[in-house]
Formats: structure tokens, sequence, C-alpha cells
């Protein structure tokens, strides 16, 4: 499996991926606009996607925020700024290559792209997502604990927010 950059000509193999994703597991369970938009997030730090045999398998991206609630939880845990997180998402697996490597690969590749930027990687999920709860415990991930993701046009999502292992600069005096 090859993983490298999110390309603009990957879009419609990751429009497609997140499409299969969408009708397996219903994730993403709100979406507002379509499932590019999704997937082209301007507050991207960068994207990331996984290859078999020349089709896309895997898509993660790493961001500078999600909903306010799981940032300041994940900020009060940490003791770390808001500013100084970075989230792990749109961890995206194709079901016919579950159970693999690649959502593990991708989980540590975005955590790998976290901490190389100084920040300490987190992320969001939705409670009722438990493959990838399984897959975020069991690659050494803290619960943080639960929010509750409210939307603008209503409706709202119960949540648990993880903190990746922390990056070596979280002993550096100051924090």
């Amino acid at each position: 499996m090859l993983l490298r950059e999110r390309a603009d000509g990957d879009l419609a193999g990751c429009v497609e991926l997140a499409r299969a994703v969408h009708e397996r597991d219903g994730y993403p369970h709100y979406l507002p606009g379509d499932l590019r938009d999704f997937l082209v997030m301007p507050d991207a730090y960068g994207a990331w996607v996984a290859e078999r045999d020349e089709r896309i398998v895997g898509h993660v991206a790493l961001r500078r925020r999600t909903a306010p609630a799981p940032m300041e939880l994940a900020s009060a845990a940490t003791g770390w700024p808001v500013s100084q997180l970075g989230v792990i998402s749109r961890l995206l697996v194709a079901p016919a290559v579950r159970r693999a490597g690649a959502g593990r690969r991708l989980l540590e590749h975005g955590w790998q792209q976290a901490v190389g930027r100084g920040l300490w990687p987190v992320l969001d999920v939705a409670a009722d997502l438990t493959g990838a709860i399984r897959l975020y415990e069991s690659c050494g991930w803290v619960r943080a604990g639960a929010v509750t993701v409210r939307f603008r046009g209503g409706g709202s999502l119960d949540e648990y927010v993880y903190l990746g292992p922390p990056p070596p600069s979280a002993s550096s005096p100051g924090r």
C-alpha cells in the first residue's frame, strides 16, 4: 500500500471512498454540503491518501480545528492552547480493505504530521462508530471525555474526544 499526499486529481476517488464509507457506516453523520466539500477543508495542514492497486482505499487529513466543544475539552485535557492542537480528521478506509492495517497506518501518519509541526494530535469521533473507536484505542489514543456537538441548522451528535500520544515537546518547560 502506498501512502502519499493527496493531489487534486485524487478528489473523485476520495469522494467515491467517502460515499462507500458513508453507505456502510453512516460517516459522516452530518453533511451540510456534499462529500467533496467534506474532504476539501480550507483549514487543513494537509491530506493524504492510501492507494492499493492504483485505487484510493484510505484518506486522512490534519486540521487546525474541529467544533468548539471537542477543541475546548482537548485543550483542557492536554493543558495546551487550542492553537497548538492538531486535529486528525476525515480518516476513511474502504470497507473492502479494513483490518489490513490501512487505518492504523493513516492514523500514524496523521500523528507524525501533527507532532512534526509541534502540535498535540487530537480527534473527535461519533460515539456510535465502534470500529473507529477500537482502532484509536488499540493505537494508544486516550479518551479525554464526551461532548455533544450542536449543528447550526439544528440537531446534535454525541462524540468522544481522543488524545494521541503526546509529542516529544509535551515535556518542554512552560507547557
